[in-house]
């Protein structure tokens, strides 16, 4: 009898370690996370505001059983952007094994141009949402689904175009005569994706060298922050000395960009036209020529009244002396 006793007993003490041992599928462990916790993933732009992110994340299950989990992910997109530009790539369904904690990759790619083909503004905040279910443990319907998002932001592109236009003055087509001056208008236009301003506006000409140039303080802006496509310009007199040879130039117009520390250029070619001095002389000459001989013909219509007056007063006396005799 007493042995009985001893065997229930021992039996009494094992049960709660090997129900322990079960799996309690009435309560299933399992937990997810971002492998970096980060407030905003800084999505990267290429020169050609191509880009790819990579986002992991793990899943830890803790049961003592493998377990399914169906994978989705959503996306809320920056405005003004093309949503047919972005991929999202990730498993759809992954299982995870027992006590087991595993990590797996989102990608997200594509290209950070607008709608309007303008850059995607780094100004914006825009998230991805990560949605995990858990399907089945040993043949019995899963635990619901659990949520984790992230913030995304496209990193900071900066790039310049530089444009020359037509003045009132010059329609850049025409030739610059030696001794005078023209007049041209350069835009600059900030086509990134974030505020900038420039500095070192710069001009200077190529195989010219006797040509010089003057920026009209009244008529230009230049020291502005401009959002994207927003524009900065200023007004160049350029200016051909009178001993200016014919000559095929360049003009060339630089600026740094704050944003990047880059120089960017443009160059507007045009021709020096010189005015020969000798047909200048020739055409002075003949002026005067023209105007002395108005003057010798007036002159030279006198001594032909006098004569006329003479033969007149010889006639009238003639005829008055008939008469007294």
């Amino acid at each position: 009898m007493k042995k009985f006793l001893v065997s229930i007993l021992f039996l009494a003490m094992l049960l709660p370690v090997a129900s322990a041992q079960l799996p309690d599928v009435s309560n299933p462990g399992w937990n997810i996370g971002w492998e970096v916790e980060e407030d905003e993933v800084m999505m990267d732009l290429d020169g050609t505001l191509q880009f790819e992110t990579k986002l992991k994340f793990w899943i830890d299950n803790t049961r003592p059983l493998p377990s399914d989990y169906d994978i989705e992910v959503e996306m809320t997109y920056p405005s003004g952007c093309d949503e047919g530009s972005f991929s999202i790539d990730s498993e759809s369904k992954v299982n995870v094994g027992a006590n087991t904690n595993e990590t797996f990759e989102i990608k997200i790619s594509g290209n950070g141009y607008g709608d309007l083909g303008e850059p995607c503004p780094t100004s914006e905040v825009f998230s991805l949402e990560l949605v995990i279910s858990d399907l089945i443990v040993a043949g019995q319907a899963g635990d619901g689904s659990k949520t984790i998002d992230q913030n995304l932001r496209f990193t900071p592109v900066y790039s310049l175009e530089i444009e020359f236009a037509a003045t009132d003055n010059w329609n850049m087509a025409d030739d610059i005569k030696s001794g005078t001056s023209e007049f041209v208008e350069v835009k600059i236009r900030n086509k990134g994706n974030s505020i900038d301003s420039i500095r070192n506006p710069s001009v200077s000409f190529r195989g010219c060298p006797q040509m010089e140039s003057k920026v009209l303080e009244g008529e230009s802006k230049l020291n502005t922050n401009e959002e994207t496509n927003g524009e900065w310009w200023a007004e160049i007199e350029l200016i051909a000395s009178s001993s200016h040879p014919e000559k095929k130039c360049d003009l060339v117009f630089s600026v740094v960009s704050e944003g990047d520390g880059k120089t960017y250029s443009e160059t507007l070619k045009f021709n020096v036209e010189a005015i020969d001095i000798k047909e200048e002389n020739a055409e002075l000459e003949e002026t005067e020529s023209s105007d002395s001989s108005g003057l010798q013909s007036e002159s030279s219509s006198l001594p032909a009244i006098s004569s006329l007056m003479c033969i007149i007063t010889v006639l009238l006396s003639a005829f008055f002396r008939r008469e007294w005799q």
